[in-house]
């Protein structure tokens, strides 16, 4: 005899989908201001051998779009588990949390696409070939005030939109 598990699928609401969207704008601004202000906002678009203010721009914010879903349906999913941490499972509700929380996904960012990312990407896709880790800490700044926004904005736009 066997045993099927239905799956169910759940499809955001209107409210959770202007959070994402509201987060992911504010938190991709931080971002490229802070990589335009050191110079270093031409080489998002360079990964992928684009060049131009708003390939660079577009990228920013595709890419800031991605990291914001991943993140809100982590916090989304780690607050209903039965098991979580507290200070976790608060994350959506508390901004000071979330901002720590946050902190925390742009160190994760970092060392996930920048240190080890970029470099296996690059020397996958050309000859140039970058060491491991790559220590590009230009941009470690702005994935840290990334994921500070992210984590501080998204409980604020959860409760404004109702999510």
């Amino acid at each position: 005899m066997s045993h099927r598990q239905s799956w169910t699928i759940d499809f955001p609401s209107l409210a959770t989908v202007f959070t994402v969207m509201g987060v992911a704008l504010i938190a991709g601004a931080s971002f490229g201001g802070i990589l335009h202000a050191t110079g270093q906002l031409e080489s998002v678009a360079a990964v992928y051998r684009l060049d131009g203010l708003v390939n660079d721009w577009a990228l920013v914010f595709v890419h800031s779009l991605v990291a914001t879903v991943v993140f809100i349906a982590t916090s989304a999913r780690l607050s209903r588990g039965r098991y979580t941490p507290m200070p976790l499972a608060e994350v959506p509700r508390n901004v000071f949390l979330g901002a720590c929380t946050g902190t925390a996904y742009g160190i994760v960012l970092w060392l996930g696409i920048v240190a080890y990312g970029v470099p296996l990407w690059l020397g996958f896709v050309t000859d140039l070939e970058l060491s491991l880790p790559y220590r590009h800490l230009e941009s470690f700044p702005a994935f840290l005030c990334f994921g500070a926004v992210l984590g501080a904005w998204y409980p604020l736009l959860r409760d404004t939109f109702g999510a």
